[in-house]
């Protein structure tokens, strides 16, 4: 291993730390195998001429062979020596306040991240850097999309450290720093901290759930039309094209997946090609959605997905993901509700159950459904679509959660603290107002989670309105 080593002391107080000196190639690397594939497709008939030399030639095929395999470490040992000059121009600086990163010989780049201002910092660990033991620090900002920071690639060991070092100066305490480094990674690793809200989903699991995903009735779909038209293959590629993706990403999410909680921070570890330690702090959690995909309830499985501030909409493309259980039986997604909810568990099988149980008499909750009129508008969920407050006895009278449920075959329900909610919408289109309804949006911060009160009498969407521009917002500084 090479170990990290200090370069140019900063004038700010800080001293820049080098890379691996892998990391210039191992950033280009699907770039240039790209590159490579493009070249073999533009000059397949050279490449065709190339190789029927080689068969006509007086040189035995196993020299021919020990040649090629030399010729790879070469043409490696080369294209590394070429990239030194901007190995020795990246590095990174960490200082009191923020973390900074540099790129770039010709075109130099200097990237920072406030610590008070960081969202989350993850370790990634992508196929080709694994192979060499090396992993990357990705750190998440506020500043939207684009506005991350990446340390790339350092030894799995150094990036673990620097990983522990950077969530002890974002929690505050720096002195903890080395601690939290030796401690983290094994309780994220291997699953053998108190904390453990999702053990880690077998292999056999995530493979039976992509099989299982929306996108395979398009493909079975796709493969009777191109069986039973003369399209054949012109239906079935486009069909395939879009439906792999999907597959892909619900197998890539839920491999190898498992969370745990540590004080106040959920770490996330998952993925096939990428590994990724993810760290996502409670307070930033802002709805939660526990849903059931149709294929899913023959065998009892659930999906929950998150809002997470910073994070934005975008976030499965980038790397980071805002699911905390891909896939898991009822027991699981409900531990999980419970800890990620203001609701308590009498609450949750009271108001927030997966499976569509009724509010029932709790004192204080207020309930708001479709009603019969709605069935014109939202004839398979009405039954199964409505929105709870609830508020605890002997409280303030305050909403504690907002709970709102729908889906008669993909089943949905979502909690949120009302305090999260951004803005509220009010809204009644031609038709609704016929048939004396109306729905309210709730506006949430980016992400998978959407809620709504869906298709409600005007009466009970104007006071729905009402009682929740009365909640309490945040100040500058309060969490959940």
């Amino acid at each position: 291993m090479t170990p990290v080593t200090p370069v140019t002391p900063d004038s700010a107080g800080g001293a820049w730390h080098r890379v691996h000196p892998l990391s210039p190639l191992l950033r280009m690397w699907a770039v240039l195998v790209g590159l490579a594939a493009v070249l073999a497709a533009q000059q397949a008939e050279t490449l065709g001429r190339l190789r029927d030399l080689l068969e006509d030639s007086p040189l035995p095929t196993g020299l021919i062979v020990v040649i090629v395999l030399v010729a790879i470490p070469v043409v490696f040992l080369l294209g590394w020596v070429v990239s030194l000059p901007w190995w020795k121009a990246t590095g990174y600086r960490i200082d009191d306040e923020e973390i900074a990163v540099r790129r770039g010989v010709v075109s130099r780049q200097l990237r920072t991240a406030r610590f008070d201002r960081v969202q989350a910092v993850d370790l990634v660990e992508p196929l080709a850097p694994r192979l060499f033991r090396l992993a990357g620090v990705k750190v998440e900002t506020a500043g939207g999309s684009g506005s991350s920071v990446r340390v790339e690639y350092l030894t799995r060991r150094d990036a673990e450290a620097l990983r522990g070092r950077l969530l002890a100066l974002v929690r505050g305490t720096p002195e903890q720093a080395d601690d939290q480094s030796d401690r983290e990674p094994a309780a994220a690793g291997t699953g053998t901290a108190a904390g453990i809200v999702v053990p880690t989903i077998p292999i056999t699991r995530s493979l039976v759930a992509a099989a299982l995903s929306g996108a395979t009735g398009l493909v079975v779909a796709g493969v009777t039309v191109a069986a039973a038209t003369p399209a054949g293959l012109a239906v079935l590629l486009p069909v395939v094209a879009g439906a792999v993706p999907w597959v892909w990403g619900v197998l890539n999410t839920s491999w190898r997946f498992t969370a745990n909680l540590s004080g106040d921070v959920l770490g996330i570890t998952f993925g096939l090609t990428e590994r990724r330690r993810q760290s996502v702090p409670l307070e930033r959690v802002h709805a939660v959605e526990v849903s059931q995909p149709v294929a899913w309830r023959l065998l009892g499985w659930w999906r929950v997905r998150v809002d997470v501030a910073g994070y934005g909409a975008e976030s499965d493309s980038a790397g980071s993901t805002t699911t905390v259980l891909p896939v898991g039986d009822l027991t699981t997604a409900l531990h999980v509700l419970g800890i990620l909810t203001p609701l308590t568990v009498p609450e949750i099988e009271a108001v927030a159950h997966p499976q569509g149980r009724e509010v029932g008499s709790a004192p204080g909750n207020r309930q708001y459904l479709s009603p019969r009129s709605a069935r014109w508008v939202s004839p398979v969920d009405r039954t199964r679509q409505g929105t709870t407050l609830v508020t605890r006895p002997g409280g303030d009278g305050q909403v504690t959660a907002v709970v709102s449920r729908r889906g008669r075959f993909r089943r949905v329900v979502a909690v949120i603290s009302p305090a999260h909610i951004q803005e509220l919408s009010y809204h009644r289109g031609p038709v609704q107002r016929m048939l004396g309804v109306a729905g309210v949006r709730f506006d949430l911060v980016p992400g998978p989670v959407s809620m709504a009160g869906r298709d409600l009498s005007t009466d009970d969407a104007v006071d729905l309105v009402t009682r929740l521009r009365g909640r309490r917002l945040p100040g500058p500084t309060s969490h959940r």
